[in-house]
């Protein structure tokens, strides 16, 4: 196959066909000799201090090979007790229901759990709070710290981070505006709805090495936690990634290795620790609940003129590590449109609640819910078309962003433009009611920058005439599909001749994780460059061995020919041969490498999505049926366009689960109450209507070939998009999500409907 003909292409998943035959690994699945079963005693209390912890009969017990507690984990620099990281066994104090107090390392689960029933823990119950809006107030109880073993000090509280971002006169901007809306949103605690649970396999070596087996997302993440927490040296760890089954942000840097690290220290032998449905629901890193206080002005003619709001969002126990979640989401309240005047107040509140984590486009649904459920009625308010009110307010190229940046070139206009073209919003509307159902549709924006991080890739010739990469990326989504159609494009040959190795960290160049809308953005980009650099260093050779000047050959297929004398050529197994003798090689081996580093650009080549939602209300029950759903989104440069579709659909599918169904809901005391899939509802097949995926390929993706992220922006816009169809078919605004039946009921028996 020639160049130039593998981007664009729909081509299957290249392991699709070993997962469905069940040949994948996953961590669980990871065997040993001698592996031992680790189980958790998880806290009953939301918020205790503990004063003393009896392990001595579980250590006692026939099959019980290790028990640890908090006193087992070492003193390291840097010890952080904000740090969720560091949060993986209570040390002093439990602060959430659900944390480790202690760990078991046994023969088998059953003896495992017999083994925590016999350790006692002796608790002084604390205060706990578990409301974000009660925890900032002067006499709330606080969150405990473990600070170096001394005792609690006075002037901790709840903040875990606030700030403030502003921009023009405020005031005039309401002033002069002929509509003012305010409305208060709020957004539940949401599981990433992987079903894989957390699994880790830890073998402690007898030199000190230790071999660890996770399902992450990152490598290189989930290796330093590991340094991070137990002051071990980098070099003596080697993370070996397994096959993944989903992660969405879950799963990005790993939470519970370093309990199967120590566990397989004390127990000298391998230990895996695979989590419960329900530990996953308790103890991992949803994303948090959040409030959103907006006020928004606009002008007759549509124009915003104002933006006020302030969000707050529980963070939980802990902070999140990528700084504070609710800045990011007033970030996200204005970056799409032009806001001549905003000011925004950010506030992350600590409560005594699991510690938050990523979860796909991170607080860009909840901040699409209040902004464009805001948009909606601005737009009902003003009888404007609620596509053409976004069109009229759409940020423009070289306009500054919140973030002080200017924003670059983007297809925000043609994805707004082919949704207002489409027939299911340019048809007639159907009838309101029609047969005892409510009808309505509704639209909804989102924005979401490319993931720009380092990465890099070693490429080689091998027997045969095939190229291998060795990168230390996951692949999460077919990613390795997409990247060896990239390295097929520019080596001029079949992406089946591309072979991927995915390897641990003592092996692999450093990779970033494989998320944030990155992995063909950032690694993508990487491949490229290591393929035209073996590809230079393959024409030089060809060349060579032709006995021409190197501008005379190109590649051709598994080959390198003359350009003009197409009967020339010299294979690329060939070329493979010529430098491998065992006891004489004509060549150095072919070995290239490509790098591409971070950035520091809040929205590197923005992705643009939209969402039509159309749905069907039941007013005697409430009920909700998604009837249709279509997604436009500019990807720059598809370069698989089936997995692309792919990622649409499935991000689509999980917006629709956070819209209707999705939360995490916990008692007065702070216990999970419905920790498993029975009682946390998210959506199936059954669910769901058939999904339209549009991409819009637009100029100014600065990815190979022009790519963009893609896995994220489409998460971003159906929730607010449903829930604005609701809005349409029952005539009354829900902002708490999920629109459950008895809200959705509840919204119209108020008003008398």
């Amino acid at each position: 196959m020639s160049r130039k003909q593998m981007i664009g292409v729909a081509r299957p998943m290249s392991d699709a066909a070993p997962k469905s035959r069940g040949e994948a690994r996953f961590a669980a699945d990871i065997q040993l000799p001698n592996l031992a079963v680790a189980k958790l005693l998880p806290s009953p209390h939301a918020h205790a201090e503990i004063l003393s912890i009896d392990v001595s009969a579980a250590e006692t017990m026939r099959g019980v090979f290790a028990v640890i507690t908090g006193n087992d984990i070492p003193a390291v620099e840097g010890y952080d007790p904000y740090d969720h990281a560091h949060g993986f066994l209570a040390r002093r104090f439990a602060v959430f229901v659900g944390q480790p107090v202690a760990a078991i390392a046994a023969k088998d689960a059953e003896t495992a759990e017999q083994a925590l029933a016999a350790i006692r823990v002796e608790y002084r119950v604390l205060d706990a709070i578990l409301d974000s809006t009660l925890a900032m107030a002067p006499e709330s109880p606080v969150v405990s710290r473990d600070l170096a073993g001394e005792a609690r000090e006075e002037t901790i509280t709840n903040n875990a981070g606030d700030a403030e971002m502003a921009n023009g006169d405020l005031e005039e901007g309401f002033a002069s505006a002929d509509v003012v809306l305010e409305e208060t949103y709020e957004i539940p605690v949401l599981h990433q709805g992987y079903l894989e649970p957390h699994a880790v396999t830890a073998w402690w070596q007898r030199d000190n090495a230790v071999d660890v087996w996770e399902c992450v997302q990152s490598p290189f993440g989930a290796r330093d936690h590991i340094v991070q927490t137990l002051g071990i040296p980098g070099h003596k760890i080697t993370l070996h990634t397994t096959d993944i089954g989903g992660a969405f942000g879950g799963k990005d840097q790993g939470l519970f290795s370093p309990i199967a690290v120590l566990l397989a220290r004390k127990a000298e032998r391998p230990v895996r620790l695979a989590l419960t449905r329900a530990e996953e629901l308790t103890m991992a890193n949803p994303a948090p609940g959040t409030r959103i206080q907006l006020k928004v002005g606009a002008a007759a003619d549509g124009t915003i003129t104002a933006v006020e709001g302030k969000v707050c969002v529980d963070v939980g126990a802990f902070r999140t590590y990528w700084g504070p979640a609710s800045f990011s989401v007033c970030h996200m309240l204005v970056d799409k449109y032009r806001v001549p005047a905003f000011r925004l107040h950010a506030q992350d509140v600590f409560t005594n609640h699991v510690g938050f984590g990523s979860y796909r486009a991170p607080m860009a649904v909840q901040a699409a819910f209040a902004i464009e459920s805001m948009i909606d009625e601005l737009a009902g308010r003003l009888d404007m078309d609620p596509i053409v009110l976004r069109e009229r307010n759409l940020i423009a190229e070289g306009d500054v962003t919140s973030g002080g940046t200017s924003m670059p070139k983007h297809g925000g206009v043609s994805v707004l433009q082919s949704l207002l073209d489409h027939d299911a919003w340019s048809a007639s509307e159907s009838p309101r009611k029609q047969d005892g159902l409510c009808y309505g549709r509704g639209f909804a924006l989102g924005l979401w920058g490319s993931g720009r991080f380092p990465a890099a890739a070693i490429a080689r010739l091998e027997k045969g005439g095939y190229v291998r990469f060795t990168i230390g990326q996951v692949d999460l989504t077919g990613s390795y599909t997409s990247l060896a159609q990239i390295a097929a494009e520019e080596l001029g040959i079949s992406a089946d001749r591309i072979v991927f190795s995915r390897a641990d960290t003592s092996r692999a160049p450093f990779a970033s994780v494989s998320g944030g809308s990155s992995t063909i953005y950032s690694m993508g980009g990487a491949v490229h460059e290591a393929s035209k650099e073996l590809r230079e260093k393959i024409i030089e050779r060809a060349a060579l061995e032709l006995g021409v000047e190197r501008s005379d050959v190109r590649m051709d297929g598994a080959g390198v020919v003359v350009a003009a004398h197409p009967e020339k050529r010299v294979e690329l197994a060939a070329l493979y041969e010529a430098e491998t003798s065992l006891f004489y090689s004509k060549y150095e081996p072919f070995v290239a490498r490509g790098a591409k580093g971070g950035g520091v650009a809040r929205m590197s080549a923005p992705c643009f999505s939209g969402t039509i939602a159309e749905v069907a209300v039941d007013p005697a029950t409430g009920k909700v049926k998604v009837l249709r759903l279509v997604t436009a989104q500019d990807v720059g440069k598809a370069i698989n366009p089936m997995l692309v579709e792919g990622q649409i659909e499935g991000a689509a599918a999980q917006s629709v689960g956070a819209a209707l169904w999705e939360s995490v809901e916990y008692d007065e005391a702070g216990t999970v109450l419905n920790a498993d899939l029975l009682d946390y509802r998210m959506p199936t097949a059954g669910d769901l209507p058939e999904i339209e995926a549009i991409l819009i390929e637009e100029d100014g993706g600065d990815g190979p070939f022009g790519a963009k992220g893609v896995g994220e922006p489409p998460m971003i816009a159906p929730a607010a998009a449903v829930a604005n169809a609701i809005r349409d078919a029952i005539g009354e605004r829900i902002n708490h999500l999920p629109l459950t039946p008895e809200r959705v009921w509840l919204a119209q028996v108020k008003e008398g409907k």
